[in-house]
């Protein structure tokens, strides 16, 4: 009998168990708590550590190109972005753990730069003027921050007892500078050299009748170049635009009024002016709206974090990447630019896409220009980099970098060209 009346009671304890299931199982599902992000509590969490890293690196700073250098010969990649995104996913990797070891940095000649080029080593170059400091956050978090300046170019090459050296060239100054680091040549160099297959690239310094033409790090890779014609809209034109600027800056759509070319929504004191050509301004009052941080990092970080939240979005098939990031009588000024397959965009008549002003630890101003690309279905084919330097004769003067740039001057359409930069 006691049985019986266990066996009864086990019954509805497990009856209990399965209805409570089922009713907790059915309020997850109501409108009240799918949008509350309650369940994101519970989602299963991503370790901040090298994974979470690289997610950041794929899309905070990816070179416009790339050289690897091995027993084999030289592997260059430039103007072909899902290349450089597949080359840059390991790579970048590497490059932060440099950053995050590095050592004191000391002052380097051209000649050594030159010969380390040669030799056995990874070779970036993100087009633009790059913080250090940022660029180790960027890649691998949190390190010992200990590097400072900006650099367009940065290599990491074989030193001597099996070290690996970190050397890059001041994007200001243009002095070249090394330092020790914690990576070994067996261990993390040569592995990572050997992956890329040698497809003759070159810099024009180690060609006779080109390096009286060009400048000496411009990048040569065999064979005819062509690039992509894309189609330019105004995004900002589009129906419901302007309402997904607003909340990705974080303003309210109920506090505006009509200014001349467009809408200016307040809050506070802080002013953000919608101008329909596709511009828009933002100016603080008291500066507290956008906190940055004391660092020239801190700065870069949330100025990129701002660009890519409104910009990011609505620019089609263009990125953006970081092309200055300067410190101005006690400012800082951080300017972004637009890439189209590796290629800069070079828009209006300054270049840049966005702007940003940061002063004690505050973004206190910015200006976006928001343009939208999308390929056209046709190709323009370019001259081999080569021949198209013999037939620009100002470059015999100058010694300038051939790149292939797009002009964005406010039309509807695109095409490569070669430019001297």
């Amino acid at each position: 009998m006691k049985d019986k009346r266990r066996l009864i009671e086990w019954g509805k304890n497990v009856l209990i168990v399965l209805l409570t299931a089922s009713a907790v199982w059915l309020l997850t599902m109501t409108p009240l708590v799918q949008d509350s992000g309650l369940l994101d509590l519970f989602a299963p969490q991503e370790s901040p550590g090298v994974g979470a890293g690289g997610v950041r690196q794929g899309t905070a700073m990816l070179p416009v190109r790339l050289a690897i250098t091995g027993e084999g010969g030289r592997c260059g990649v430039q103007y072909d972005e899902a290349r450089l995104e597949e080359l840059f996913s390991p790579l970048g990797a590497l490059l932060g753990d440099a950053l995050a070891s590095a050592g004191t940095p000391q002052t380097l000649s051209e000649g050594d730069w030159q010969r380390y080029l040669r030799g056995t080593g990874i070779y970036f170059d993100f087009g633009g003027g790059v913080p250090l400091s940022a660029l180790e956050r960027w890649l691998q978090g949190p390190g010992n921050g200990a590097l400072t300046g900006s650099a367009r170019r940065v290599l990491l090459c074989a030193g001597t007892d099996d070290q690996v050296l970190l050397c890059w060239q001041e994007a200001d100054g243009g002095g070249f500078f090394t330092c020790r680091t914690g990576l070994t040549q067996a261990l993390h160099l040569e592995p990572a050299a050997e992956g890329a297959a040698s497809n003759g690239a070159y810099f024009a310094f180690e060609d006779q009748e080109l390096s009286q033409r060009l400048a000496p790090y411009t990048l040569i890779t065999e064979g005819g170049e062509g690039g992509t014609e894309y189609t330019v809209s105004a995004p900002l034109a589009a129906e419901g635009s302007s309402a997904a600027v607003l909340s990705a800056l974080s303003f309210s759509s109920q506090d505006h009024a009509p200014v001349s070319g467009g809408e200016v929504y307040v809050d506070g004191g802080d002013r953000l002016v919608v101008n329909v050509n596709g511009t828009v301004t933002y100016r603080a009052a008291q500066g507290e709206k956008y906190p940055a941080g004391p660092a020239l990092a801190d700065g870069v970080d949330a100025a990129r974090t701002l660009a890519e939240a409104a910009l990011g979005p609505m620019c089609g098939e263009a990125r953006l990447y970081l092309m200055s990031a300067q410190e101005m009588d006690g400012a800082v000024r951080v300017r972004f630019g637009y890439l189209l397959d590796g290629c800069p965009v070079y828009l209006g008549s300054e270049g840049w896409a966005a702007e940003f002003w940061i002063w004690d630890g505050c973004v206190t101003q910015f200006t976006l220009r928001f343009r939208s690309y999308a390929a056209s279905g046709g190709e323009t084919l370019l001259l081999p980099v080569d021949k198209a330097a013999a037939m620009l004769p100002d470059l015999t003067w100058e010694r300038r970098e051939l790149v292939i740039q797009y002009r964005d001057g406010g039309g509807t359409e695109v095409v490569p060209g070669w430019v001297a930069v």
